[in-house]
């Protein structure tokens, strides 16, 4: 159903109106209330007269509607007076709950926040520690989550689709972002544990350069790609990619099935499945710096939050420092 004016009430003329209208209602509701004109001038803290100039004021803006039957001993609210109330209470309550409301926003407390990341950054405990500790402090803030490549956050960020991303750091965009270091990711192989390698405490490219290879893929990453396929030609080695995936968890299954051994990132020892292994790759010198990207000068109170529990996460992570 259409809430448009008449074309014969101009919108400006309307919205006047409603305000004059409005500023009676303090003094509208006290007098509903006492039903006496002396004793809601005193709760006010005005003169009785000035008090009954307002309420002519309000019934001659509401049409020369009468909402008081003057009497000897006070006054008695007529039955447009007792809906009118009921009207007016409603009103100055949403008042009120949007005044909290935008408090609450202004502070952090509520509203809306969009975290994006990368399996990296997943597989790190920071972020799960986080995201459920801010969940459970701000349970007003409504919370989504996008697990997205690096270069997707990047382009939502920029398009303001999301507010916080967990990224392989770029120099290339030192200028487009604040950012917070929350950690470097290295390389490991991940093989089963009767392949003849495990038995080595770390692995060189040459010691795979014949193995069957489980890649990281081209289009979750296109440049780490390209930086990989970088090292090995600098060893003069050419990889046997056999599979390019696209999770940890894909190649830890398919060194499993014995298809291929799992170059892979933000892996950990204890979270392997059973038989499979890991064993650095000493001279494969790609580190992965992680970093916490938002917007410069967003100014939301909600990410201020955000990046503070990240901030206080990572220093418990880190321990203690020596003195």
């Amino acid at each position: 159903m259409s809430t448009s004016l008449p074309p014969s009430v101009p919108r400006e003329v309307a919205t006047l109106r409603t305000l004059r209208i409005a500023k009676h209602f303090p003094f509208f509701l006290a007098v509903a209330e006492e039903q006496n004109l002396h004793r809601a001038a005193e709760r006010l803290n005005i003169a009785q007269s000035a008090l009954s100039r307002r309420i002519a004021d309000l019934e001659r803006e509401l049409g020369n509607i009468e909402l008081f039957e003057r009497q000897a001993r006070g006054v008695a609210i007529t039955r447009a007076g007792q809906v009118l109330a009921q009207d007016v209470r409603r009103i100055l309550l949403q008042i009120e709950e949007a005044r909290r409301n935008t408090r609450r926003i202004a502070e952090g407390d509520s509203g809306l926040l969009r975290v994006a990341f990368s399996e990296a950054m997943l597989r790190r405990p920071v972020l799960p520690v986080v995201l459920r500790e801010f969940r459970s402090l701000y349970p007003e803030v409504e919370l989504r989550a996008f697990p997205l490549t690096s270069d997707a956050q990047r382009n939502r960020l920029l398009a303001d689709e999301i507010d916080v991303a967990f990224v392989i750091d770029e120099a290339s965009d030192v200028e487009q972002f604040e950012r917070m270091s929350v950690g470097v990711d290295h390389f490991v192989l991940a093989l089963p544990d009767d392949h003849p390698l495990a038995a080595l405490p770390a692995v060189s490219l040459s010691d795979i350069a014949s193995e069957p290879l489980l890649w990281p893929a081209r289009h979750t990453s296109p440049r780490l790609f390209d930086r990989m396929i970088a090292a090995f030609d600098a060893r003069g080695i050419s990889p046997n990619i056999v599979v390019e995936v696209s999770a940890v968890d894909i190649a830890y299954e398919l060194a499993s099935a014995r298809i291929g051994l799992g170059i892979i990132t933000a892996a950990r020892a204890d979270r392997t499945p059973p038989g499979i292994v890991l064993r650095s790759i000493t001279d494969l010198d790609l580190p992965l710096p992680i970093s916490m990207l938002w917007a410069k000068g967003s100014g939301s109170r909600v990410i201020e939050r955000f990046i503070d529990l990240v901030r206080q996460s990572l220093a418990d992570e880190a321990g203690p420092t020596a003195s």
